[in-house]
C-alpha cells in the first residue's frame, strides 16, 4: 500500500489505529470509496481523507473479502479500509461527530463573521417556484441599516467578514447595500461580498459600485431556459425591455469587472432540454471565460403543468439530470467549480453555525435564510443572540437509516429541523467528481516518482 493523500490528523487521532484479530472475519469498511483507474486500485477513506494506491496481492485480496486475517491485510486493517464483519462504523462517525460539537462548544465563541443580509424581501420578479410566496415585502430602513453596521462592528470579532445579500431581489434595496458597505469602509472593517441575484437592475454605474463599494466578488444569477421561457416564468414587474437580453448583457458586465459570475438554470421536467441551448450562449457570449460557472439546480416543490401533469422529477430523475447536465457543462469549459476529496465533516450548513447570521430588513436575527417566521426570530440587532432555544434548535442533526450505508455519509450532514434534510439530489455527481480527483491525484503522484 502507498499514500497519495495523508489522513487528516486531528480525525485520524479520533479514528485510532485498528488492532489486528487474526480470529475474524474481515470486510470493506462501508465508508471508502473504490476506484480502479489504468490498471491500479485505489481506495479512499472518506472518514480520515487517506488516498492509498493498493500493490497487486492487496488488490487481489480485495476480490475475497469477505475474509478471515491473512498478513496481507495488516496495513489495511490498520488504517481501517477494512474492518471486522460486526464492527459498526455508523456508530463511530456519529460518536467523533458528538466529541468534535462538545470540543467546539467548549472553545471561546468566534465572532460573527457569516452574515447573510436581507435588504429587501421585494422582489420585481414573479417566479412561480419561489419558496418565499406570500412574505411581505419589506425594505430595510436607514437606521436599520446604521444599524447592522453598528451590530457588526461589535460582533464580528476583528476577523474579516463574508456577506451575502440575499432577498426578495437584493438590488431593489442597492441603496441600503451602498449605506451599509460604506459604514464598514468607514470603520476600517475588512469584508467581501457576494450576491444571489436575478440580475435584471444592474447596470454599468450599479457595477462599478458593486466592485468598488460592495466589494463583490462573485454573483449567483438564475435563469429558467432560453429567452422565450425565461421571460415567461419571470414574469418581471414593469419591464420596458427584453429582461433575458438585459440579464446576459448584465453578466457580460460583471465578468468585464472581474466579477465571478454563478449562471444557474433552475430547472423540472418543463425545461432540462433547454440547458444546452444555454451552454451554446454563454459559449458564444461570454467566449469561456473562467469566471462563469454554468450549472443546474432542481426546483423543489410540486407543480402542475396545464394538463394537470407533474412537472417536478422525483429524486432518482434529478439525481441522474444534475450529473448528465452539469458533466455536459464541464465537458463545453463552462464549469470550473473545483471540489475537494471527501472527509467526517460534523458541521455544514450556516444555519449550525454560531460565526453565522442572518440579518432581516426589519433588523431580527435568524439562523436559516429560508425561514423567516416569527418564531424563527432568535434575537435582533439591539440586542444581539438571545433564544438559546433556537440555537439549540438547529444543531439537532438527523440520522436516517436510508442513510447510513452510504458511502458518503461521513461527509453529509443534515439538520433535523432543515426542509431539504430528506433530499438527496447530487450523490451521483458527486461521487463522479470524487473519482475524476482521484484519478488526476494518482497520476500526479506517479508523475512525482
Amino acid at each position: 500500500m502507498r499514500t497519495i493523500v495523508e489522513p487528516k490528523e486531528r480525525i485520524d487521532k479520533l479514528w485510532g489505529i485498528q488492532r489486528t484479530d487474526t480470529a475474524v472475519t474481515y470486510r470493506m469498511m462501508r465508508y471508502v470509496i473504490r476506484v480502479d483507474h489504468n490498471g491500479d486500485v485505489l481506495l479512499h477513506n472518506v472518514i480520515t481523507g487517506q488516498l492509498v494506491k493498493l500493490d497487486q496481492a492487496e488488490a487481489k485480496l480485495l476480490e475475497k473479502l469477505p475474509a478471515t486475517f491473512t498478513p496481507l491485510m495488516e496495513k489495511l486493517i490498520e488504517h481501517q479500509f477494512v474492518v471486522p464483519n460486526d464492527f459498526d462504523e455508523h456508530q463511530r462517525v456519529v460518536g467523533i461527530r458528538l466529541i468534535l460539537r462538545k470540543l467546539a462548544d467548549k472553545q471561546e465563541k468566534p465572532g460573527i463573521n457569516h452574515i447573510t443580509i436581507f435588504p429587501t424581501t421585494a422582489c420585481n420578479a414573479r417566479c412561480y417556484y419561489c419558496f418565499e410566496k406570500g412574505v411581505k415585502p419589506q425594505t430595510m430602513s436607514e437606521q436599520t441599516a446604521n444599524e447592522v453596521v453598528e451590530f457588526l462592528q461589535k460582533h464580528y470579532g476583528g476577523k474579516k467578514l463574508w456577506i451575502r445579500w440575499f432577498g426578495g431581489e437584493p438590488t431593489v434595496g442597492a441603496d441600503r447595500i451602498s449605506q451599509i458597505c460604506e459604514g464598514l469602509h468607514q470603520r476600517g472593517i475588512d469584508f467581501s461580498s457576494k450576491i444571489t441575484t436575478n440580475g435584471y437592475l444592474f447596470d454599468e454605474k450599479m457595477v462599478e459600485i458593486a466592485c468598488s463599494l460592495w466589494n463583490l466578488d462573485s454573483a449567483m444569477i438564475s435563469v429558467d431556459g432560453t429567452k422565450e421561457r425565461y421571460n415567461r416564468v419571470k414574469a418581471f414587474v414593469n419591464a420596458c425591455d427584453d429582461p433575458y437580453e438585459r440579464v446576459m448583457n448584465n453578466i457580460g458586465l460583471l465578468l468585464a469587472h472581474k466579477v465571478h459570475v454563478n449562471l444557474r438554470m433552475n430547472f423540472d421536467k418543463q425545461n432540462y432540454m433547454e440547458f444546452k441551448e444555454i451552454l451554446d450562449e454563454a459559449r458564444d457570449r461570454f467566449s469561456g471565460n473562467p469566471l462563469l460557472d454554468v450549472y443546474v439546480h432542481q426546483i423543489n416543490g410540486h407543480y402542475e403543468n396545464v394538463d394537470s401533469s407533474l412537472i417536478q422529477g422525483d429524486e432518482e430523475w434529478f439525481s441522474e439530470k444534475i450529473l448528465e447536465l452539469n458533466k455536459m457543462s464541464r465537458k463545453m469549459g463552462l464549469l470550473h467549480k473545483k471540489s475537494e476529496l471527501p472527509r467526517l465533516e460534523y458541521k455544514w450548513c450556516i444555519a449550525a453555525r454560531d460565526d453565522a447570521v442572518t440579518i432581516l430588513p426589519q433588523g431580527q436575527l435568524v439562523s436559516c435564510p429560508e425561514r423567516m417566521n416569527p418564531d424563527q426570530y432568535k434575537g435582533d440587532l439591539k440586542h444581539g443572540v438571545n433564544n438559546q432555544d433556537l440555537i439549540c434548535f438547529w444543531k439537532q442533526f438527523a440520522d436516517y437509516e436510508r442513510c447510513r450505508d452510504c458511502c458518503l455519509f461521513p461527509e453529509c450532514v443534515k439538520i433535523l429541523n432543515c426542509a431539504g434534510k430528506d433530499r438527496c439530489f447530487y450523490k451521483l455527481e458527486r461521487l463522479d467528481q470524487i473519482k475524476e480527483i482521484v484519478c488526476n491525484l494518482a497520476d500526479s503522484s506517479a508523475d512525482e516518482q
